[in-house]
């Protein structure tokens, strides 16, 4: 009879100890961005409530983390709370870590809490969705290139979408297009070599450098021209998308002028005048435009020393004249002229170059040769006479100052 009194007693005591205890819930869980992106951090608040008259005096909690989930580090599963008085709320916040690859759908965060234990459980259902990743060209190491040659284009792609792009391939549009009337466009610029670069991923705000071979056809009009890029690529969930760049190119060449001395007519003798033919012409890509020619020679004096010839196209040629005289001090053999070519290029910007001519002065037995027989004799004593003249009125002009200073002093 007394084992039974103290039963009962004991099992009061319990029943009063239990009344005492607090009666934990968590009525409310919530998170925040919602919905949740990859690669984000979030924050994640249980409200704990004290749905008893009495305090709870050893209250706790504990997250349980699981992939696409982690703790942010320095953060700790479990929580001990303490007292919770009674009829309140207690906010517990976590931070949390999504992972970047993680597919869009509904993920499971349960919690665990209790006082003196874990002995109740509360899920939070946590919706991920992605943002759309989006591939650009963002930079370029080239902006020219030159007709029939293959030129290495290094072009910085970045993922400037808000979730990951994978098994992305980079590649050239195709290096020709049909037209709806069935007709065949090439395209002056293709893709060589392999024509795609594949990228396994880009994670939001990554770039990387993928290089391209471009060629240009040789006959490919000197201008802009605009290349697709095209970037092919799949998101977190397995869509495939399709981003064009188009890529600003200009096709462009430099002109390249030389010049030699086509005739001297009828020959080039000192004292004599003469008719120079020069040939000038452009060996470049591009057009020279505004064309400007200057001859300077020595010993040699030239007639119409600045000429101006206008446009010379590219692998095209033009010729022009003008009157020498030969010094009668000249001596026979190789005589240089100077020939400057002034010009404006693709760019309009000015060019100078400058080339080094020369004529072939005779001596007499070359003019004799030249000339042939006695006609040439005559020529040459034509030429013997002229410069006979020359000499006396420089002596005559010479003897007149001097008498007329003679004069002047008497």
């Amino acid at each position: 009879m007394k084992c039974k009194i103290f039963a009962i007693m004991l099992l009061l005591v319990f029943l009063a100890v239990n009344a005492a205890a607090g009666d934990l819930y968590i009525n409310t869980v919530s998170y925040e961005p919602a919905p949740v992106s990859p690669g984000s951090t979030i924050s994640v608040w249980a409200y704990v409530y004290n749905d008893s008259p009495y305090e709870a005096e050893d209250a706790r909690i504990k997250i349980e983390m699981s992939y696409p989930f982690s703790l942010q580090p320095g953060q700790t599963a479990e929580r001990q709370i303490g007292k919770i008085a009674e009829y309140k709320t207690v906010a517990i916040e976590y931070k949390v870590l999504v992972d970047t690859k993680v597919s869009d759908g509904k993920y499971n965060i349960p919690f665990n809490f209790g006082e003196r234990g874990f002995f109740k459980s509360k899920d939070l259902l946590v919706q991920v969705m992605s943002r759309t990743p989006k591939l650009e060209v963002i930079e370029t190491d080239i902006t020219e290139i030159t007709p029939g040659k293959i030129t290495p284009v290094n072009m910085t792609i970045k993922n400037i979408g808000g979730s990951i792009a994978k098994n992305i391939v980079v590649k050239a549009t195709e290096d020709r297009t049909v037209t709806s009337t069935g007709i065949v466009v090439e395209r002056e610029i293709i893709s060589l070599g392999g024509g795609s670069k594949y990228i396994e991923y880009l994670e939001p705000d990554e770039e990387t450098v993928v290089e391209l071979q471009l060629g240009v056809n040789e006959a490919a009009e000197l201008k802009n021209y605009s290349v697709p890029i095209t970037m092919e690529y799949y998101d977190v969930n397995g869509t495939a998308r399709t981003n064009t760049a188009n890529l600003g190119l200009k096709v462009t060449a430099d002109p390249d002028v030389d010049a030699v001395v086509d005739s001297v007519r009828p020959f080039a003798f000192p004292g004599m005048e003469a008719e120079l033919t020069v040939d000038l012409f452009n060996i470049g890509l591009a057009d020279a435009k505004y064309v400007v020619v200057e001859l300077e020679g020595q010993n040699v004096e030239i007639r119409e020393p600045r000429q101006f010839i206008g446009t010379l196209e590219a692998d095209d040629f033009d010729s022009f004249n003008t009157d020498i005289v030969v010094s009668p001090t000249a001596q026979p053999g190789e005589t240089p002229i100077t020939l400057r070519v002034i010009y404006k290029d693709g760019k309009l910007e000015e060019k100078v170059i400058t080339k080094q001519l020369s004529i072939n002065v005779l001596n007499a037995a070359e003019l004799q040769a030249v000339a042939g027989g006695g006609f040439g004799l005559v020529i040459i004593d034509l030429i013997s006479l002229v410069l006979q003249l020359v000499g006396l009125f420089v002596v005559a002009k010479f003897i007149y100052r001097k008498y007329k200073k003679f004069k002047e002093k008497k």
